[in-house]
């Protein structure tokens, strides 16, 4: 399979390299101080039996306008382009947003099959509760969704302080195979919305990138963030390799099944509040049943 080329770009400050090492996990390294980006770092990313070099670009301006000029060298042959603006610097949105603009006309005229995906990044845990902050959020996404216009655009949240939603945010992209990625969403959306308890289904891969998801709306994104980091730090930490995990945080219970396809390694996560079901064998036996259609799905697509 040839190797993929993913290019992440925005102003200086937006968070795109804090971004990128929450994606391969080296979150030690989040810790210190990080250095702008000079020009353009390339770095490789494992994804199934992908392989992808991450271009990350640097955002001051000196190269911004480098960009522009060897903009066919860049921006060929690119399938999904990744945009990455601070939701906390509204100072800097208009800059964001003429910046945009230079990058979709590229786009336009050396990949126009390419998709967009906008990252609203440092939209923290916390920040969904606040009237302000989704009226501030719905006003950029409007915008944006004209600005993109004719190009395919997605749009999600990220924060750092929540990794899952990074990981949501690059997974469906870099996947590529969207049937079954979108027959998986419906698949798991059917089976939150039978009530059974469950509020949060994924499938990761072997390294926990995912290829499905799908989260009851009304699920506490600082609730995540914390079952984010319990996640992590189970597999960063202890590195384990056990058919199935089982993790207590707060008032979440989680589960983790391994399970195999074409001998590539998954987990098929669940979650559920454990203060709202006082018996929770139903929804277990449901769940390995939803694992068996899970498995049908991979084996058909």
């Amino acid at each position: 399979m040839p190797i993929r080329k993913l290019p992440i770009l925005g102003i200086a400050g937006g968070g795109k390299t804090s971004l990128i090492l929450t994606l391969r996990r080296e979150f030690k390294t989040l810790e210190k101080a990080i250095k702008p980006t000079k020009g353009i770092e390339r770095s490789k990313l494992k994804f199934l039996d992908s392989d992808i070099v991450v271009w990350d670009f640097g955002g001051q301006e000196k190269y911004r306008e480098s960009y522009k000029k060897k903009a066919e060298t860049y921006f060929s042959g690119i399938e999904e382009l990744f945009f990455v603006i601070d939701f906390q610097d509204q100072d800097a949105m208009t800059e964001s947003m003429t910046f945009f603009g230079d990058i979709k006309e590229s786009i336009l005229e050396y990949s126009p099959d390419a998709t967009i995906n906008l990252l609203i990044n440092k939209f923290d845990p916390g920040f969904e509760a606040s009237e302000d902050h989704i009226k501030m959020y719905e006003t950029l996404q409007k915008k944006f969704l004209e600005l993109s216009q004719p190009l395919n655009i997605r749009i999600a949240k990220t924060s750092i302080f929540n990794p899952i939603n990074v990981i949501r945010a690059f997974s469906k992209p870099i996947f590529q195979n969207t049937t079954l990625y979108d027959n998986f969403q419906i698949l798991f959306m059917e089976f939150i919305n039978k009530g059974n308890g469950c509020d949060f289904i994924m499938i990761f891969t072997k390294n926990l990138m995912e290829i499905g998801n799908y989260f009851n709306p009304a699920i506490n994104q600082q609730q995540m963030r914390d079952i984010s980091h319990e996640i992590f730090k189970t597999f960063t930490e202890k590195q384990l390799n056990l058919s199935q995990i089982s993790l207590q945080v707060k008032e979440i219970t989680l589960y983790m099944i391994a399970f195999e396809i074409g001998e590539e390694p998954f987990y098929f996560t669940f979650g559920y509040d454990s203060t709202k079901i006082l018996d929770a064998s139903p929804l277990i036996m449901d769940s390995f049943n939803l694992l068996e259609d899970i498995k049908k799905l991979m084996n058909y697509f």
